[in-house]
This record gives structure tokens, C-alpha cells and sequence, in this order.
């Protein structure tokens, strides 16, 4: 039996039907990108202050798990690398921060060397900065209360970029 009415519409796309469909994807493209490279920003910055955080943490643990005292290194500065003094406070090894700063305060009791005792007790008290490098107002903020060494994060707010103030660290991540 055959149908001599039945045409082939397999014949693919046109020219202008192709056209279109790159069209609509190059402007979906340049809607999201922005938005894209914003998150990736934030990502960056959210994954050093994780990495600052669990070295203190690591730290704090290690000191009690060893009965022993412990300091973490916290260097301020572009790409900063986090140390621990003796090596054996950080056994998954030191922490290099790429593509950010970090401001801390440092003195006597700042965030530069923090000190905990084999309790996992610190005298430290501060506030330490994370930005990206290429976007300073893109920040967050690690705060640390002296005795038990409680820290909390945040964002820090974008117009103070140059102090560390824990009144400037908010909210939740």
C-alpha cells in the first residue's frame, strides 16, 4: 500500500530558525552572567572565611584532644597562609587563602597569634576581615570572644573598607 500524499518533514531547521534560537540564548546568557559572576564572588569569599574558621577551630581541637597549647597563625595581607605553631595544631595542614585579603587586628591579645591552652580556652578577642581581593566591598567577618574562644561569622558591611569593627559584622551567613 502506498500514501503518495504523505510528505517528509524531516528537512531540519532554517536558516532563521537557527538564527533565533542563538538569539535567544546569547540574551540569557547576558541577563545571567552578572548575576553568575556575583555568586561565583561570593563563593570565593564565603570558602576563605570556611577555611579561617575551621583552622581556628582545628586549633582549638587539636589543643584539647593533645593537652597541649596550640597558636594559630593568621597573617594579614593579600593570599594570606594560615599556620599553626607547633604544625601538629593543624594535622590537615596549613591553609592558603587565594584571591583575598584579610584584615585583623593584631596587639597583645589580637587576632594575629591565637593562643589556646590545652582547655581550648584563648585570651583573643577580635575581629578578622575576609575580602576579595579584586572587589574589596565584597566581605565577611569572623569575630572571637576571649574565655572559651565562641566565634561567630558574618557579612561585614560594605562601606568599612579599611576598619575591622565587630559592630560592622552582622547577620548570618
Amino acid at each position: 500500500m502506498h500514501f503518495s500524499a504523505a510528505r517528509n518533514s524531516n528537512h531540519g531547521l532554517t536558516l532563521v530558525e537557527t538564527l533565533v534560537v542563538v538569539i535567544m540564548v546569547g540574551v540569557l546568557a547576558a541577563i545571567s552572567a552578572p548575576s553568575f559572576l556575583s555568586w561565583l564572588e561570593s563563593r570565593r569569599v564565603a570558602e576563605a572565611m570556611a577555611q579561617l574558621e575551621g583552622a581556628i577551630r582545628e586549633g582549638q581541637r587539636e589543643a584539647m584532644r593533645s593537652n597541649t597549647n596550640c597558636v594559630i597563625n593568621v597573617p594579614s595581607g593579600a593570599n594570606p597562609t594560615i599556620t599553626a605553631t607547633p604544625a601538629t595544631c593543624l594535622p590537615t595542614g596549613p591553609r592558603n587563602l587565594n584571591n583575598v585579603t584579610v584584615r585583623r587586628n593584631s596587639g597583645t591579645n589580637g587576632l594575629h597569634q591565637i593562643r589556646f591552652g590545652f582547655q581550648g580556652r584563648t585570651a583573643n578577642t577580635g575581629t578578622a576581615v575576609v575580602a576579595l581581593t579584586a572587589n574589596p566591598t565584597l566581605q565577611r567577618c569572623l569575630v572571637i570572644a576571649p574565655g572559651l574562644g565562641i566565634m561567630r561569622t558574618g557579612i561585614y558591611s560594605a562601606s568599612d573598607t579599611a576598619g575591622m569593627t565587630a559592630g560592622n559584622c552582622t547577620g548570618a551567613n
